[in-house]
């Protein structure tokens, strides 16, 4: 009995011996791998320590207190947390660290996003949890740290080395301050969480709430406090490996794009100033985002921007706005929305439906505004729907960096070649109050393109318009004749259209037509032939010397009657106090009459006055008028023969007269 008792107490004695061992050397390897991750810090430049680390083999949880790891160059950063506890951690492997759950208590990280003090962020939470973590035991190696790129790009490469089934904070708080936002702000994240966290990708980060608070400096003028909260953030696919790879220089020359960002949406976002003015968005969405590393160059963007306390440069400020411009070239958004916008002004609340846009390659392909209602001093304004199509916004900064190289006075060429930063204009909807009347005036659409450029000039033009408006007293004719008959408004369309064929050297209009409801509309084709290249130029004396060859084409006008004709006869009709068909047959009379006198020296106004005569006694009718020159007449030529000698220029052209 004594040989069995010595035996299980000899045995309990190893037990506990190696169990005591075991631990002990555990946690002498996790001790050699911290201490080896901080020397390789230390070794690049950096600061690392740490206070007590404790292990229990037994719960296999590790604790370790006082962190902090702080860097000086390329720039300032630092991270310190007050304990880090990690909970069901794997010790069968010496390269990997799992763990069922780590927890890190008042973290603290702060850095420069910007150089020079341009953007100082400190982030901070007093607790962060993460579970089912897996990744390397050791940092992973890194060249020289010697730029705030390569900073980003351990940082990614870090995390993508990293596994976990999520990242949760109750609250972060941010603040930034610096040269770019002299004010400060500061943000406070709450419920943070970040999930399913595997070979470089997120596939969603969420926050129930973000409360905003900045101070806007205004030149001049005492500062202004702000605040706000932002609702139900969310993004969804976020790729570090893409990012990455986006930094790396190696891809400095790579023109494939890389899709680092999904889907980005916002609940709502109200924002108040402390005298008074505020705002409303009820959401905000954002497409993918996708980066071309040969456009997109942080390193140069980063040492482009101004150092605090520094007077301008204007070549330097050329230079980063030449950086700014191809950085937007080498971005891709496929959509981007504000929903429900909602605003105070001094003449009342401002409400717009939607704002949404593009960008593609630093060109946004339509910028458009839907839904606005607000109030003007005159009365309330409505608009469906206002666009701009084709906005090259990197080619607009460049254009205007050029703009102000140093003691040059921009160049005509150069104000007017900012027409191709934008291909046009739309407008649709829109209902405001007539300035002295206070009735409203309807733009039903309204658009403006222009393109095919020569130079900086457009050499094709489109103009639409339609819209209706009030008529008065001072508007006369032909708006009279709706007067008189109790018609209050009037609604003009039309449609222009300029373009140049350079192999024909032809300049057409087409289409020309021009219409007043309830009244007529005119349909008009025309060209000029043997238009020079030369005439598109902002130099006049050029331009004149261009157009010396210019010569006409064939005209083609078609006029039709919309209740014109009614009108007049009936205005006639009570102006003479006789019943209307007679008026219809005496004025006919009197207009064939007079056309015929004349048509003694001129036969195209006797034919003319034919035509219109006819028009009016057959009404809802059409007439034709085609002109066509006899043989090759230069446009300049033919207008001083019109000075001298009128009625032997009309002698040059054939002219056609048809009703139908």
């Amino acid at each position: 009995m004594s040989k069995i008792v010595i035996g299980l107490g000899a045995a309990a004695i190893a037990a506990v011996g190696g169990y005591f061992g075991t631990e002990a050397y555990i946690k002498q390897r996790i001790a050699g791998e911290i201490e080896a991750n901080f020397a390789q810090i230390r070794a690049g430049g950096g600061k690392a320590q740490h206070g007590d680390l404790a292990f229990n083999l037994w719960k296999r949880d590790v604790t370790l207190s006082d962190i902090v790891v702080e860097f000086s160059a390329p720039q300032q950063a630092s991270i310190k947390a007050g304990r880090f506890a990690a909970s069901g951690i794997g010790l069968g492997s010496t390269e990997n660290f799992t763990a069922n759950n780590i927890v890190i208590t008042d973290l603290d990280a702060s850095g420069a996003v910007a150089p020079s003090g341009g953007l100082d962020v400190t982030i901070k939470a007093p607790r962060v949890e993460i579970a089912d973590y897996s990744g390397p035991t050791r940092l992973s190696a890194q060249n020289k740290i010697a730029s705030p790129l390569d900073m980003y790009r351990a940082g990614l490469a870090q995390f993508a080395a990293i596994s976990a089934r999520a990242i949760t904070a109750p609250t972060v708080n941010v603040t930034a301050k610096g040269t770019a936002m002299p004010g400060g702000a500061d943000y406070v994240y709450s419920d943070l969480a970040i999930r399913d966290i595997k070979d470089g990708k997120v596939a969603t980060t969420h926050a129930n709430r973000v409360t905003v608070a900045m101070t806007v400096a205004q030149p001049g003028k005492k500062q202004v406090r702000m605040t706000g909260e932002i609702a139900d953030i969310s993004a969804r696919d976020f790729d570090a490996t893409a990012a990455e790879t986006v930094l790396d220089p190696a891809h400095a020359n790579d023109d494939k794009f890389y899709r680092i960002q999904g889907q980005i949406s916002t609940g709502a976002y109200t924002l108040t100033s402390d005298n008074g003015p505020s705002f409303r968005i009820d959401g905000i969405r954002m497409g993918d985002m996708k980066i071309q590393p040969s456009k997109f160059k942080m390193q140069e963007l980063l040492a482009a921007l101004p150092a605090a306390n520094t007077p301008a440069d204007l070549k330097k400020t050329r230079a980063m706005i030449e950086t700014v411009a191809s950085t937007y070239e080498g971005i891709q958004i496929d959509s981007a929305e504000i929903l429900g916008l909602s605003a105070q002004a001094p003449d009342g609340p401002v409400k717009l439906a939607r704002m949404y846009f593009n960008l593609d390659r630093g060109k946004i392909g339509e910028f458009a505004v839907e839904g606005v209602d607000m109030r003007s001093k005159d009365g309330p304004v409505k608009v469906d729907r206002f666009a701009f199509k084709g906005f090259d916004f990197s080619g607009l900064m460049r254009q205007t960096s050029q703009m102000t190289a140093a003691g040059a006075t921009p160049s005509t060429d150069s104000i007017v070649g900012m027409l191709k930063a934008l291909e046009g204009v739309e407008l649709k909807g829109m209902v405001a109050p007539h300035k002295d009347s206070g009735k409203l005036i309807t733009i039903h659409d309204a658009s403006l393109s222009w393109g095919q450029f020569v130079g900086p000039i457009p050499s094709k033009i489109n103009f639409k318009l339609k819209m209706t408006g009030p008529l008065e007293e001072k508007d006369g004719e032909p708006f009279t004749l709706l007067r008189d008959v109790g018609i209050t408004e009037a609604t003009a369309e039309m449609d222009v259209g300029l373009a140049w064929n350079e192999s024909e050297k032809k300049l057409v209009l087409t289409p020309g037509t021009f219409e007043i409801g309830k009244l007529f509309a005119i349909d008009a084709k025309t060209s000029l032939n043997n238009v020079p290249r030369d005439l598109f130029t902002t130099n006049p004396q050029q331009a004149m010397m261009a157009a010396l060859p210019i010569e006409y084409g064939t005209l083609e006008i078609t006029g039709r009657d919309l209740g014109a004709v009614d009108l007049s006869v009936a205005q006639y009709a009570r102006k003479q106090n006789i019943p209307t068909e007679q008026a219809r047959s005496t004025l006919a009379d009197e207009i064939r009459t007079k056309g015929r006198a004349a048509g003694n020296n001129d036969p195209v106004s006797g034919r003319l006055a034919d035509a219109v005569a006819a028009f009016i006694e057959k009404p809802r009718g059409t007439v034709a008028v085609k002109i066509t020159p006899r043989a090759k007449l230069p446009v300049m030529q033919f207008i001083e023969l019109t000075k001298n000698d009128p009625a032997t220029a009309f002698t040059l052209f054939d002219i056609d007269i048809q009703n139908k």
